[in-house]
């Protein structure tokens, strides 16, 4: 009689339950803003399925565990875990994974309509933002050279020719020491080859490694 009880539904169940639609619902709306910002731009599918899916298991957990502290602290324990068992992210995704496990954490708590102003309220920002608010397109070049190479100017005129402004960001040694790799924060101009710039470098280097890549490449989104 008491394993066939936990299969009454009753108020709390029903509660519940429809906590379970409305988190639905609410990560729908996390996962959609998600999308929409990024429209246009390399993204992560599996993310995706992460926000629209976390505020339904929040708001299953929440109600069981609100008046417990035992449970509670279980419960952070559990996420702390599973955050140190992650890649390190990109910001913005780590502040959505934070985000959607809020609104699943009022819906949660039986507040639905602050939730839903939240998820409506945050994607409209975050969408609006990632549209509007432009920032420079910069990329990273890495350049391998001999150990006996000045690398100060050697490659002054060629980056004159083809980027907008360039930085060294850091210098590192390689080959047991008879190779430097110098890293580059670079903002290539509009109209660039990038094949002659790939080209021109290597006639400089000796024709040793040269890599172009995104900041962004080198994030895996978190979870």
């Amino acid at each position: 009689m008491d394993i066939l009880s936990g299969f009454i539904i009753n108020e709390e169940v029903k509660t519940i339950m429809f906590s379970m639609c409305m988190g639905l619902i609410a990560g729908a709306g996390v996962a959609a803003g998600y999308v929409i910002a990024n429209s246009g731009r390399k993204f992560s599918k599996n993310f995706v399925i992460t926000v629209l899916l976390l505020p339904v298991i929040m708001a299953i957990i929440i109600p069981f565990i609100a008046t417990d502290l035992k449970k509670t602290l279980s419960l952070a324990g559990v996420f702390a875990l599973v955050r140190f068992r992650s890649i390190p992210g990109d910001s913005k995704d780590i502040l959505y994974t934070f985000f959607a496990a809020a609104a699943g954490l009022v819906i949660g708590l039986g507040s639905y309509l602050v939730a839903f102003v939240m998820v409506v309220l945050v994607s409209l920002v975050f969408i609006l933002m990632t549209r509007f608010w432009k920032v420079s397109d910069k990329q990273i070049l890495k350049i391998t050279i001999p150990e006996d190479m000045n690398y100060k100017d050697a490659f002054t005129d060629l980056f004159e020719k083809n980027l907008v402004k360039w930085g060294v960001k850091n210098v590192k040694t390689s080959n047991m020491g008879t190779l430097f790799t110098i890293s580059y924060w670079v903002e290539p101009k509009k109209d660039i080859d990038t094949k002659a710039f790939i080209d021109d470098l290597r006639t400089r280097n000796g024709n040793l490694n040269i890599v172009i890549e995104n900041p962004d490449d080198q994030l895996a989104p978190v979870l």
